[in-house]
């Protein structure tokens, strides 16, 4: 094998002639999958919810982007670079309660886990169930 290095796209790489591809870059992104779901005995999805994707930076979480839901309840957040970031799902707290995280809402993308799932369970309150809806009576 030859010991030679060779310089590829201000990289050296012990003995390998290779190209680095602009692919390269994707596969060091990660992805966020939020499901969003009404716990109610039967898990529904919700569709229609807003789901923010922060940056944690020190103490002042900044706002990546926002996504809505889908008809399966799921928000999609892909080309996330490495970091720490949290999830916030913005719902109406005039029908619903506070949401539950699972497993946490802070999430870390970095080499090892470069995709990460998060479930929202939602409840409806139980003032709004009882009068308006037939869910989660």
């Amino acid at each position: 094998m030859d010991d030679t290095i060779s310089k590829v796209d201000n990289k050296y790489i012990d003995g390998v002639d290779a190209e680095i591809s602009k692919d390269d870059d994707i596969v060091k992104n990660g992805e966020i999958v939020v499901t969003s779901v009404l716990d109610c005995g039967e898990n529904e999805f919700l569709e229609g919810v807003k789901i923010n994707l922060y940056k944690i930076n020190g103490l002042s979480p900044v706002l990546i982007t926002s996504k809505i839901t889908d008809e399966e309840g799921k928000a999609v957040f892909s080309e996330v670079e490495e970091g720490c970031y949290r999830i916030i799902e913005i719902i109406d707290k005039r029908y619903f309660e506070k949401p539950k995280y699972i497993n946490w809402n802070e999430i870390i993308i970095d080499s090892v886990n470069k995709s990460q799932k998060l479930i929202i369970s939602n409840k409806i309150k139980r003032f709004v169930s009882q009068n308006k809806h037939k869910y989660c009576i």
